[in-house]
């Protein structure tokens, strides 16, 4: 092979070389624009929409966001079953339905969210008592408060924050304000007014507030064992209820039965409403008296 020859077929491999790296380079750009286009408009539009129906739930005080698959199934459940219902009537029923549980999911969130700052408060008035048994102070009492993290233990860091600036205890418990519960509000106005207090005085406030918690964490222990039956039945009953009706618009003998005209199509809705507004009430009353205050 010639000199000549040998550098024309050099030259074709660089310059074959250099094409594919090229395009190669011209499709990971344009891959790259199309993954942040994406990213940047629906991926954020339905981060968005996720957040704004709960299915991501934003922890303000963790570093993580949490997936709620119950929301997520219930978003994804409840279109599918209207539209394999196909029916002008029960399809809307359906939905209906399926946004009246989203509502009572989110409902269920605040009364747990709202049970754990009893329980986180009822946490602090015990340690409060027993810390300033030792040390007098009311500010390295609250510094020395273990909570897990949680609206709670955000509020006492806050309280403890403005003390250490000097703040007066009224503004400082500030931060407690418009948190939920009997044991709260003593512990906010027990802060607010520690200045006017004399050890005596503080010692049997101290002592009333840890009493009242004690009392609250043994009613709601109680409580709690003794409705985890009923709550399991309710459940069992819910699961046997959505099991029967599912089967009742799916199957096509009692499809046909139900739809075969518009009084036994009412007939039908009228059921189901009443089946889930029951379910509803005895959910209702159960979170009441497990989570509400004793």
């Amino acid at each position: 092979m010639s000199p000549f020859r040998f550098l024309i077929d050099a030259g074709a491999v660089f310059l074959a070389g250099g094409i594919f790296l090229a395009l190669y380079n011209t499709l990971l750009s344009g891959v790259e624009i199309i993954v942040k286009t994406w990213r940047r408009t629906f991926v954020s539009w339905a981060g968005r929409r996720l957040r704004a129906m709960g299915v991501i739930q934003e922890k303000p005080y963790q570093a993580h966001n949490e997936l709620d698959w119950k929301r997520l199934i219930l978003l994804i459940a409840t279109p599918g079953l209207a539209i394999a219902v196909q029916d002008f009537m029960l399809s809307p029923l359906v939905l209906l339905i399926g946004l009246i549980i989203l509502i009572w999911i989110n409902f269920q969130q605040k009364q747990v969210e709202r049970a754990q700052i009893n329980e986180d408060a009822e946490a602090v008035a015990l340690q409060i008592r027993s810390l300033m048994s030792v040390d007098h102070s009311l500010l390295n009492a609250l510094m020395k408060v273990k909570l897990p993290m949680g609206v709670m233990n955000h509020a006492i860091e806050q309280v403890a924050s403005r003390l250490r600036m000097h703040q007066p205890p009224a503004q400082a418990a500030q931060a407690l304000k418009g948190l939920p519960g009997n044991v709260t509000s003593r512990l906010s106005a027990l802060i607010a007014n520690n200045a006017q207090l004399t050890e005596e005085i503080q010692e049997e406030l101290l002592v009333s507030l840890e009493q009242e918690a004690h009392r609250q964490k043994l009613v709601r222990s109680k409580t709690r064992q003794t409705l985890s039956l009923v709550r399991g039945t309710i459940r069992l009953l819910q699961g046997i209820v959505a099991a029967s009706v599912s089967f009742v618009v799916l199957s096509p003998a009692w499809r046909d039965f139900f739809l075969q005209d518009a009084p036994h199509r009412v007939l039908l809705a009228v059921m189901i409403c009443g089946v889930v507004l029951a379910s509803l009430y005895f959910e209702y009353e159960v979170y009441q008296l497990s989570f509400g205050e004793v």
